[in-house]
C-alpha cells in the first residue's frame, strides 16, 4: 500500500474517523451559512449568474454533486430514513446529505457491533 491508500484506510468503513468528517463538513456548512453574510460589492446570486459563465458551471455542478450523493445514499443505504435524507438532499443538499449519511454510517456501525466475529469472518 502505498501512503495515500494508508492515510485513506480509516475512512473506508463507518468509525470515528468519517463521523468526524462528517461533523467538520457539517460544521463548517453552517458556520458559512451562518457568517456568510453579504459583502460590500457583492452583486447577488441572480447577477453573478448571469454575468458569469464560470458560476453558472458552478452551480449546475453543485446540483449535479446533489444528484449523485442523492442516488448514492438512495442506493447504498440500509435505513429507511435514506429516501426521505436523498429526496431533501435534492433540495437542500449538504444541509440534508451529509446528516444522512452519517445516520446510515452510525446505523452501520451499530449493527456490525452486534454481530458475532465468528459471523462477520464468513
Amino acid at each position: 500500500m502505498d501512503k495515500l491508500s494508508t492515510a485513506l484506510e480509516p475512512y473506508r468503513r463507518p468509525g470515528p474517523a468519517r463521523f468526524r468528517l462528517y461533523g467538520g463538513l457539517y460544521a463548517l456548512l453552517i458556520l458559512t451559512a451562518l457568517l456568510g453574510n453579504k459583502r460590500s460589492g457583492d452583486i447577488g446570486t441572480l447577477a453573478a449568474l448571469r454575468r458569469s459563465s464560470f458560476t453558472r458551471i458552478m452551480f449546475m455542478d453543485i446540483g449535479a454533486l446533489s444528484t449523485l450523493g442523492a442516488l448514492y445514499l438512495a442506493l447504498t443505504g440500509r435505513t429507511p430514513a435514506r429516501f426521505p435524507a436523498a429526496i431533501a438532499s435534492l433540495f437542500v443538499g449538504s444541509f440534508a446529505l451529509i446528516p444522512g449519511l452519517a445516520y446510515e454510517d452510525w446505523a452501520a456501525s451499530h449493527s456490525e457491533a452486534k454481530v458475532p466475529p465468528v459471523a462477520r469472518s464468513r
